[in-house]
């Protein structure tokens, strides 16, 4: 009768040394390999970004093209004082879908038009259904300087929290986080769009978009 033999526990602790190193070599490539889940939501939540407002912008029953008037206001003498609309500085009223879209709000209420919401109380906080947390309240009035300023195009601003209400609800410039679930970006009155200095690692999430690179160099 034939006789099979075993390993020894020599034998099983080199096959564990073994085991264990490789586990040490291939995690941290596994790892940097892995899909980071808050970089891919900065890239569609920019992306998301810059179609609703290209599409804003670009849509003449909501903000006419006034760049001719502006440029040669007839009858009218180009003063500090003189103010001709153009882009998200036109807060005069509009309709769009049945709604009535005027004012400071205007802005806001379209952009929130246009995404898929699943909990908005009325505020400029609301969640979207892929549990993203977007804060408008830096786009109310933001473009107003232009009515007593022409040359100053403002700039509106939302803040972006691409995992909602799980941790670690910072921006990359809170030292006390371990990584970044929240940036910024910076919106002017004729739609051009950037990520605000602040936020350096997600604008390089960006990286198609290179005008975003050059912006913040």
């Amino acid at each position: 009768m034939k006789k099979f033999r075993g390993f020894t526990l020599t034998e099983l602790m080199i096959a564990l040394a073994v085991i264990g190193v490789l586990v040490a070599v291939v995690t941290p490539a596994i790892m940097k390999t892995r899909p980071n889940k808050n970089k891919m939501m900065v890239k569609k939540t920019f992306y998301t970004t810059e179609q609703i407002v290209s599409s804003l912008i670009n849509d003449e029953r909501l903000y006419p093209d006034m760049t001719e008037a502006c440029e040669n206001p007839e009858g009218v003498e180009e003063t500090d004082n003189f103010y001709c609309a153009w882009g998200f500085d036109y807060t005069s009223d509009a309709k769009y879908e049945g709604e009535t879209y005027t004012g400071a709000t205007k802005f806001r209420d379209l952009f929130k038009s246009k995404l898929n919401i699943s909990n908005d109380a009325g505020g400029n906080v609301f969640k979207t259904t892929d549990g993203v947390e977007w804060d408008l309240s830096g786009t109310i009035g933001a473009w107003e300087s232009r009515k007593t300023s022409p040359s100053d195009a403002g700039t509106g601003t939302i803040l972006i929290d691409v995992n909602g209400d799980d941790a670690p609800n910072a921006r990359e410039a809170d030292s006390d986080a371990d990584d970044f679930d929240q940036y910024v970006i910076e919106i002017k009155a004729n739609g051009k769009m950037n990520i605000a200095n602040a936020d350096q690692r997600a604008a390089e999430y960006i990286t198609i978009n290179t005008s975003i690179r050059d912006a913040l160099q």
